[in-house]
Formats: C-alpha cells, sequence, structure tokens
C-alpha cells in the first residue's frame, strides 16, 4: 500500500473511479498518457497523480497542498526519485484499474517489461 505523508499525517494512496476520472481530464492522452507517465516517473505527473490519489480520503487537499509536501520531502532528502518511480509504479500500474492494460504492453514489449523490473527489485 503507498501512502504519502502531508502535514505530518499518513494517508494511503489509491485510485478510484473518481481519481482515475480526474487524471484522464488532465492529459490529453488520457488514460494510456497517465501509464506512460507512470512508467517513466514523469516528475510533471507526480503532483498530479498524488492528489488524484488522496481524492479517497474527503480531505480535499488542494494541489498546491500536495505540491508544497512533495517540495518539502525532496528539499529534506526523504524523498528521491526512486521513490517517485515506485510511487508511480505501485499506486498507477499496479492499481486494479490499469493492471491489466499494463500486463498486456508488458508482454508485447519485453524491454519495456525488464525496464519495470528493475523500478520493483
Amino acid at each position: 500500500m503507498a501512502v504519502f505523508n502531508i502535514d505530518g499525517k499518513e494517508f494511503e494512496l489509491k485510485l478510484t473511479y473518481k481519481a482515475v476520472k480526474h487524471l484522464n481530464g488532465l492529459f490529453d492522452g488520457g488514460a494510456y498518457e497517465i501509464v506512460g507517465k507512470a512508467l517513466s516517473a514523469d516528475l510533471d505527473a507526480f503532483p498530479k497523480v498524488i492528489h488524484a490519489a488522496l481524492i479517497h480520503t474527503g480531505k480535499n487537499f488542494s494541489i498546491k497542498e500536495v505540491e508544497d509536501a512533495i517540495e518539502s520531502a525532496i528539499d529534506d532528502e526523504v524523498l528521491a526519485f526512486d521513490d517517485i518511480s515506485k510511487i508511480l509504479d505501485e499506486v498507477v500500474t499496479q492499481s486494479f484499474f490499469f493492471k491489466a492494460t499494463v500486463t498486456k504492453m508488458m508482454e508485447r514489449n519485453p524491454e519495456m517489461a525488464k525496464a519495470l523490473k528493475q523500478i520493483r527489485d
């Protein structure tokens, strides 16, 4: 279970229907672009994914609050690129909603599968 800290509190990250719909509206390429950005650990997409994955909490965090928490975590050397890669992998590519599609993509592209395996190890 991926988690994220905001103001010293830990929250579970989870993609619900509302979260996926929100993310889909943020990227021109829709769901496939979301997966691509997660696989590439896109730093611009990271706060958007975290923000969406917090919707289920009902806390109504703003994107600014999420970005501030990310900035603090990176500046305090608590959050590194490897962590971002793993969080995006767990929250997006391993989520129930995207997992089957990602698995098919990996079966068709062994090099991509190898790269994803390295992230997970």
